[in-house]
């Protein structure tokens, strides 16, 4: 237990510095968007009070695809590329 916790923090620092400080603008994003999917997913799929929960199998998966759609190009957009503009605005995409 002990090991892992050695080995997750520097790695989740190095994570966190690459979001906010890589060259590439592209990876920024991408890396401060990441850990939204996780969530989406769960919330779309695994949680007890899931949406569309009473409409047919074909209307709930597409309902739900849609959903995780907007739901990751909301978090690029505010977490990828507004955290970009507000703090490297000259490097903006």
């Amino acid at each position: 237990m002990l090991a892992i916790v050695v080995v997750l923090i520097p790695l989740a620092g190095f994570y966190v510095i690459e979001a906010f400080l890589a060259s590439n603008p592209l990876l920024r994003i991408e890396l401060r968007s990441l850990p939204v999917l996780p969530v989406a997913i769960w919330t779309l799929w695994f949680e007890k009070s899931r949406p569309l929960e009473r409409q047919r199998p074909l209307i709930r998966v597409a309902g739900r695809i849609a959903l995780l759609v907007l739901v990751m190009a909301f978090a690029v957009a505010i977490l990828g590329i507004g955290l970009n503009w507000l703090y490297d605005p000259t490097r903006v995409i």
